[in-house]
């Protein structure tokens, strides 16, 4: 298993094992519903703003070391958590949290620079591989961090700054790496503006694909709970399985499918397939929402937004000079953060406001206009590649 690949599962099952107990300690130190919403979000806006700075100084003073400034942070957070007597701490501990959690776009342009155009993609797919691992080991060990009674949050956030610790141990096994070594000037990319190189057309079309196709699933994240309590009348545990049945699928997808997929269809073609893939599984929940078709619906999306992901990523990392892969690796991933903060609100507007049925339809809709648009745009690869 690659460096860059353990030192993300570290640092990801570390906040599998919060992200999971959060509210229920929030709720515990007085916090109000909408508190909580805020609270669960201040990571990702902390992200926001910060994984284009990360991704950036990354281009000039080195990955490793950029890695690890940030993950340094997140054993402090995590014991920020497991001592916090108030709702003040709560939010201290998830802002230092977001500033380790925006090195991930710093983790892929490593990767971008350890692999070849060829395995890009699967470099890229070991990165998301992680997500779904931790996800599914983090939340196992969390229960049992909490303790008979399920209130232990100070040793599950213990244990969860022992993974964080774990992540800054593996920095150091990374070798030299592409960053500028000190007194170096700045290369011909660099003096460019990375916003100028980003906003070329090959560069903005995947991160505008991965923007909305984090949007919807976001918004579909957010409100599986309420949604399958009303119309399948599913408790927390079902909806537990629920994510772990598309953590593992999405984890399948990038271990066995991308490589075999990618192979022999490129990027392109692979994409459109999975946001075909997203697409069937939206429109499951709408025409046959039984607990058989949305288990089906969830693995098809959790394989479909991780192999788009992994794709248009690797496709963004190939159109982008090799002097500025931090920069747009970080400004992606500020955009994903936006997308995924607003996928929540529009699913519980939609849900409460409009029926149970809206996030999902219009899911749907925009995935299948985001495959429309992936066709138009990468369909000389499909002409280019038999020659």
């Amino acid at each position: 298993m690659p460096v860059p690949m353990l030192i993300a599962l570290a640092y990801l099952v570390g906040l599998g094992i919060v992200y999971p107990f959060l509210p229920f300690q929030a709720l515990a130190l007085g916090a109000s519903p909408l508190t909580v919403s805020l609270l669960l979000v201040t990571d990702t806006v902390v992200v926001l703003l910060l994984a284009p700075v990360w991704g950036r100084l990354s281009d000039r003073l080195g990955r490793r070391r950029v890695i690890f400034l940030a993950m340094a942070t997140a054993p402090f957070a995590n014991l920020l958590l497991a001592h916090a007597d108030g709702l003040a701490l709560l939010f201290l501990a998830r802002a230092c949290a977001g500033v380790s959690n925006a090195a991930i776009p710093v983790i892929q342009a490593l990767v971008a620079d350890r692999t070849s155009t060829q395995t890009r993609v699967w470099g890229m797919a070991n990165v998301n591989a992680a997500y779904g691992l931790a996800f599914i080991i983090g939340p196992l060990l969390g229960r049992q961090l909490l303790g008979a009674g399920g209130d232990d949050y100070h040793g599950a956030a213990l244990g969860a700054a022992g993974f964080a610790v774990l992540s800054i141990l593996l920095t150091l096994l990374l070798g030299a790496d592409a960053g500028r070594p000190p007194g170096q000037p700045l290369s011909a990319h660099l003096r460019v503006s990375s916003r100028r190189i980003v906003m070329a057309p090959l560069c903005f079309a995947p991160i505008a694909l991965m923007a909305v196709l984090s949007f919807v699933y976001a918004s579909m994240d957010s409100t599986l709970g309420l949604w399958s309590q009303r119309v399948l009348d599913w408790d927390a545990r079902d909806v537990s399985l629920a994510f772990t049945l598309a953590g593992a699928s999405a984890v399948f997808s990038l271990w066995v499918l991308i490589p075999k997929l990618c192979r022999r269809y490129g990027e392109g073609r692979v994409t459109a397939g999975a946001s075909a893939a997203m697409g069937v599984g939206f429109l499951l929940f709408v025409l046959w929402p039984g607990d058989l078709a949305v288990a089906l619906a969830l693995m098809l999306l959790g394989a479909g937004i991780a192999m788009c992901l992994s794709c248009l990523q690797s496709l963004l990392s190939k159109a982008t000079p090799d002097g500025v892969q931090g920069s747009a690796m970080g400004l992606n991933h500020a955009v994903l953060s936006f997308a995924r903060i607003l996928g929540p609100v529009w699913g519980g507007f939609a849900l409460g406001s409009l029926g149970v049925g809206w996030p999902y339809l219009v899911g749907a809709l925009l995935t299948f206009v985001a495959l429309a648009v992936v066709i138009w745009i990468y369909r000389p690869e499909a002409r280019a590649q038999p020659g």
